[in-house]
């Protein structure tokens, strides 16, 4: 099996999952910026004492805004991705790697969870 071939289907298995948010945010002039904290290491807790807790930012852009509004625990990344190619059309366009894209580097840098999707009875 080809690479290409090999990461459509881990993306067709990602697409179903759930995700749900696991960090403060704050929204300023109607972007969102996400505040994370992560554990010091041993140099920061020496050298850096006061800034141990203070949170890093990470600014979100119009998209990154709408997306993260979406993870709520409640709309898989699937579902997230067809609002938001409804939302933005072809500004987001490839919609799928986007969105996917996003989710990984939140999920990688443990802003967010992600689950399967319960069924309910």
């Amino acid at each position: 099996m080809d690479w290409k071939k090999e990461w459509q289907v881990i993306d067709e298995e990602y697409i179903k999952l759930v995700a749900k948010r696991i960090c403060e945010d704050e929204i300023n002039e109607g972007l969102t910026t996400v505040l994370f904290r992560k554990k010091p290491t041993f140099i920061e807790k020496i050298f850096f004492r006061k800034l141990i807790n203070k949170p890093y930012k990470i600014d979100l852009d119009e998209i990154g805004t709408f997306i993260w509004g979406k993870i709520n625990a409640s709309y898989t990344i699937e579902e997230i991705t067809k609002l938001a190619k409804e939302h933005f059309e072809e500004k987001i366009e490839p919609a799928n790697e986007r969105v996917i894209q996003f989710m990984k580097q939140m999920h990688s840098t443990k802003l967010i969870m992600l689950f399967e999707k319960q069924e309910s009875d």
